[in-house]
């Protein structure tokens, strides 16, 4: 008689832990799903803070002001070396196409994945290049391509030979 009450008491000792530990996992996994959804808010917001970044220079752009967003994007890539993603691909061109293909290579720039510092070093170098061939008295259009994390994956400038207009800042 003794032996099945200690065997009750130990059955019921084990089924307050197995209880216990129910309820922990309960609360561990609705913690972890509120954690969850706060990071995809946290998430949203860190995309719009990259791309408001460089939103102002969409449009008709003077060459000045392409020159500050090749800045922008210079800073950019020292920023996230480690992020190859958050570092857009940055192409010039013009409405009558380059007959060069060496000129053309020379204006684009881009950091394949994996991201490296050999691999910023050239694009800022490609970047500098870029801003040298930029003329600050003519105008240029700057589009943004947005990839799948609606994070902006490509630059694309035009310089437009055609246009007349004074550029709006």
């Amino acid at each position: 008689m003794e032996n099945a009450s200690k065997a009750l008491l130990i059955a019921g000792a084990i089924l307050l832990a197995i209880l216990i530990i129910a309820i922990g996992m309960f609360i561990y996994n609705s913690a972890q799903s509120t954690v969850n959804d706060s990071m995809t808010s946290l998430s949203t917001q860190e995309i719009d803070a990259f791309n408001n970044q460089f939103i102002s220079y969409e449009g008709q752009q003077t060459g000045s002001n392409v020159k500050a967003l090749i800045g922008r994007l210079v800073a950019n890539a020292n920023t996230y070396k480690e992020e190859a993603g958050k570092i857009p691909t940055v192409q010039v061109t013009d409405k009558v196409d380059f007959k060069d293909s060496v000129e053309k290579a020379k204006l684009k720039a881009e950091v394949n994945h994996p991201a490296s510092e050999d691999k910023v070093k050239t694009y800022n170098e490609n970047l500098g290049s870029i801003r040298n061939k930029i003329e600050a008295k003519h105008p240029y259009w700057v589009e943004f391509v947005y990839g799948a994390s609606s994070i902006i994956s490509e630059v694309l400038i035009t310089y437009d030979t055609t246009k007349t207009t004074t550029p709006t800042p």
